[in-house]
Formats: C-alpha cells, sequence, structure tokens
C-alpha cells in the first residue's frame, strides 16, 4: 500500500512494456500486488512493475507499507483460480524462501567467490 504526495512520480508499466503516470489521487492509497498474489490467483491478480520519476526536481515524500505472508506459509494456487484448460502456473512456494529469492535477486546478490565474468 502506499500513500502518495501530491508531487506524484509514481508509474506503472502496461502490458504492452510503455510506462503510465499514476497520478496521486486525494484521500486513496495505492494497492501494488507483488509476485506472490499472482502465484496464488494463477496470474489473475498480476504483479505490476512500477518505479517513481521525480519530474519536479523538489523533493517528495511517500508512505509505503508492505506487507507478507508468514515466513513458512505455503504459496499454492487458489482451487478457484484454476480449472479446465487452466492448469496452476507455479510450483508451490514457501513464502519465506521466495521473497528472500526475489531481494537476492534485485540487489544483484552473488554468492561469495562467484561472478559474472
Amino acid at each position: 500500500m502506499l500513500y502518495q504526495d501530491p508531487l506524484g512520480g509514481l508509474e506503472v508499466q502496461k502490458p504492452d512494456g510503455e510506462w503510465a503516470a499514476a497520478p496521486p489521487v486525494p484521500g486513496t492509497f495505492v494497492v501494488n500486488l507483488g509476485q506472490l498474489m499472482a502465484r496464488w490467483t494463477n496470474d489473475v491478480y498480476r504483479a505490476t512493475p512500477h518505479r517513481v520519476v521525480n519530474r519536479l526536481g523538489k523533493e517528495r515524500y511517500s508512505i509505503p507499507f508492505f506487507f507478507n505472508p508468514n515466513h513458512d506459509a505455503q504459496v499454492a494456487c487458489i482451487s478457484t483460480c484454476t480449472g479446465p484448460g487452466r492448469p496452476a502456473q507455479y510450483p508451490v512456494v514457501t513464502a519465506g524462501e521466495y521473497i528472500a529469492n526475489l531481494v537476492q535477486i534485485n540487489q544483484g546478490y552473488q554468492p561469495p567467490g562467484e561472478s559474472d565474468t
């Protein structure tokens, strides 16, 4: 969940790859769904790539709130999100392991002694 300041800057990536402004709406919150929700719902609800671009050159403030399931929670496709011709697309994972892996990917983590070259 995100409460934006009036300066804006939040952009979301559309399915075609283009970025679109998500201007602040007074008195509202933005709810970004993460990749675990996509796994749970078999992509009925998808994670939305997003970014913040400061186009005004002024200080801006956002107040994000992140919420994740219990570390040991199993993330498996919800039964109502599958059916004939729509099998579960993702294997079962634990929330903690999956989130830890995403953090490592997003931070460019490499185990000691490994390199890109």
